[in-house]
């Protein structure tokens, strides 16, 4: 079968399971959606090099504690992460178009007393990205941010949800426009979308095996094959969302 026969079959199998959902209840439970976002924010602070685990990560959201022995970074990386999901949620309730403004200001709330002056500054230096393919030049980064969110409100609403919040994340990635909390950035706007669009939140768990799949994923997307990177977001909305009705 094709890959882009498994991606048409995946998607029908999460339209499905959107279906369920919503015919299972109209609304998560405030505490399960409270643990949902804690462990979206686990995964995705990890995936960044934190070294909270999930116990941790909950102890500084719930009780508000900066735990002894861990960075002071990573605490509050902990807390901005959680408040930049309740900011997704209640914009995607506004159903607003994408905007750059609404990127600088996630980008603001993950850089809170951590970053706090480079929130929502886009980068003035070179990166790399994970293959070590340079990304565009800082100079470039505003016209091509621009560009991006143009074809995204333009194009989005004649693509799947799924394809449309993958490709978010993906131009996010490959552009790096601030010089930190890119993929962290990427992640929250798929959710944007995705949470827009009526379907939950996507976490990407940091398990070596899910990691070393996003990575691979990624480097067949740089190598303009798109239709894996949209086959692996399918893939993990699909576990997500199994998991969701198991609940």
């Amino acid at each position: 079968m094709s890959t882009t026969a498994d991606l048409d079959l995946l998607l029908a199998e999460v339209d499905l399971l959107k279906a369920d959902l919503q015919l299972q209840d109209s609304e998560v439970d405030p505490s399960l959606q409270q643990q949902l976002d804690i462990v979206y924010t686990y995964d995705s602070n990890r995936l960044e090099g934190s070294s909270l685990d999930l116990s941790e990560t909950q102890m500084v959201i719930r009780n508000g504690l900066m735990l002894p022995g861990k960075p002071m970074a990573e605490n509050l990386s902990a807390l901005n992460h959680y408040q930049a999901i309740k900011f997704i949620r209640q914009h995607a309730s506004e159903q607003h178009l994408l905007s750059i403004s609404t990127l600088e200001k996630i980008h603001i709330i993950l850089s809170q007393a951590v970053h706090q002056h480079a929130g929502g500054a886009y980068r003035t230096q070179p990166v790399s990205l994970i293959n070590q393919q340079a990304a565009p030049q800082a100079d470039d980064v505003p016209k091509q941010l621009a560009e991006h969110i143009h074809w995204l409100n333009l194009e989005g609403c004649f693509l799947h949800p799924l394809v449309f919040a993958a490709e978010a994340h993906l131009r996010l990635l490959c552009l790096q426009p601030f010089q930190n909390n890119n993929g962290l950035c990427a992640r929250l706007i798929m959710n944007l979308i995705l949470l827009s669009e009526g379907l939950p939140l996507l976490n990407i768990a940091s398990d070596s095996n899910t990691c070393g799949n996003y990575s691979a994923a990624f480097n067949q997307a740089l190598a303009d094959d798109h239709s894996a990177w949209h086959l692996f977001i399918a893939e993990q909305a699909k576990l997500n969302y199994q998991h969701l009705l198991n609940q």
